[in-house]
């Protein structure tokens, strides 16, 4: 099982970081690329300045004026730069010193850019071109060191993503605030529909988003059709008993009268599939209307009443502390309880137990006594319906079968051991939900 609100968490906080990592990388391309711009037209119009200022000498060497030119160039490692050749002669900047030239080996024709390593740190952007002055051909390369450019560049560019990375982090606590109020309607519909589960409140008052209305509304009308459904079908199965009850108990005196044995068999057999059917019947209904089942105050009643109907027997129950309410059906958990600690009372010599304790995500429950016990092939048949053992005790070993019906709702276990008092242990265990710890814990 996965949330669906982290889920969604999850996914628009990675959407989130990858249009801001977009955003970023578009910044500094769209920025480095205004910086390219920018300085290879500041080294064009140098280039077009160099042309126009050399000059041929008498002796028919080439020279430029310094004076004519920006005095940057005329700084050592300045970071401008210019070199010109001239058939056999060079020219170049005072700024370049003894350093070398990059890529003036390759000349070309056509006027470009390029970046290549100056000395030292310096990353240089440069810029060739090919003019004609009287009628020689002069290839003209100016330079510029953007690597402090570009340091700058980068150290706003963390700047920026110092600032988009405590954006996001406000938008995520937003988006999670946003979220959480969101889905929160989700948990206020569970507890409404417990609510209703439980006969304590039908109507909200909270206003719903559109778009979960029409849920609530469809699951409400169904709820109230699963209640009234489920009460008619209690009536009429109360009906039923009612008016078969008579007839049996009329047939039952004629069969006595008759001292018919076998017909008396027939009639408790009778008996007994309706009273198991009615139970059924009631078990398979119940977990819609359920309500809670106060653990301590229900057995805690419970084991006095077993106490009274058997005074010879000491009977004592050790309950965790920290189960109190669970979701559990107050019906079926009396039924469960009372049949199997009922039992134990039956076959126990002077001693039953109950013991009922959380175990991981189960509640589990144990009934002992220090009766006789079972051999192991005894215990065997026990998980077979209508089956006793023991013949000498009042019953008609349906208790078990019932039992088994609640377990088997819930998903639950049932089995059977000797008990360390010296008589049958049986174990009982429920899978808890979620929900239903979390009310045990409240």
């Amino acid at each position: 099982m996965y949330s669906l609100r982290k889920r969604i968490a999850r996914n628009l906080t990675l959407n989130l970081l990858l249009v801001m990592a977009g955003l970023l990388f578009a910044f500094y391309f769209v920025v480095e690329q205004l910086m390219h711009d920018y300085v290879v037209t500041r080294l064009r119009h140098d280039a077009d300045s160099l042309a126009s200022v050399v000059q041929r000498e008498p002796d028919g060497n080439w020279r430029i004026d310094p004076a004519r030119m920006s005095t940057v160039y005329n700084r050592v490692r300045s970071g401008h730069y210019y070199y010109l050749a001239i058939g056999e002669q060079t020219i170049v900047s005072r700024s370049l010193f003894d350093a070398e030239f990059p890529g003036t080996a390759d000349a070309a024709s056509s006027a470009s850019d390029y970046v290549a390593a100056g000395p030292g740190d310096e990353l240089w952007l440069v810029w060739r071109q090919t003019v004609t002055r009287d009628g020689q051909q002069i290839g003209i390369w100016t330079a510029e060191d953007i690597a402090p450019i570009r340091n700058r560049l980068l150290y706003q560019l963390l700047l920026i993503a110092a600032l988009i990375a405590a954006v996001v982090a406000l938008l995520v606590y937003l988006q999670q605030r946003t979220l959480r109020k969101a889905f929160g309607v989700f948990e206020w519909l569970r507890l409404n529909l417990a609510t209703i589960r439980q006969r304590e409140s039908e109507n909200s008052g909270m206003a719903l988003p559109r778009e979960v209305a029409p849920l609530v509304a469809e699951i409400e009308k169904l709820v109230e059709q699963l209640r009234h459904r489920i009460v008619r079908t209690r009536h009429a199965m109360g009906n039923l008993a009612h008016e078969l009850k008579r007839p049996l108990q009329l047939l039952s005196i004629q069969a006595d009268n008759a001292q018919d044995a076998k017909q008396q068999a027939t009639l408790d057999e009778m008996r007994n599939i309706l009273e198991r059917e009615l139970r059924r019947a009631r078990i398979s209904g119940s977990p819609v209307l359920g309500g809670r089942f106060d653990v301590a105050a229900e057995l805690a009643a419970m084991t006095d009443v077993l106490r009274k109907i058997y005074p010879a027997i000491n009977i004592d129950s050790d309950i965790a502390s920290d189960l109190g309410e669970l979701e559990l059906d107050r019906d079926d958990m009396l039924e469960l309880t009372g049949n199997l600690f009922d039992n134990a009372c039956k076959f126990a010599r002077s001693r039953a137990r109950l013991t009922l304790a959380r175990v991981e995500d189960q509640l589990e429950m144990i009934f002992e006594d220090d009766g006789a016990g079972l051999q192991p092939e005894q215990i065997g048949q026990l998980n077979r319906r209508g089956v006793r053992l023991d013949e000498t005790v009042a019953g008609h070993g349906l208790g078990l079968g019932i039992c088994r019906d609640i377990l088997g709702y819930y998903h639950g276990s049932l089995d059977f051991a000797g008990s360390e008092l010296g008589g049958l242990r049986a174990r009982a265990r429920l899978p808890l939900s979620p929900a239903t710890e979390d009310s045990a814990v409240d």
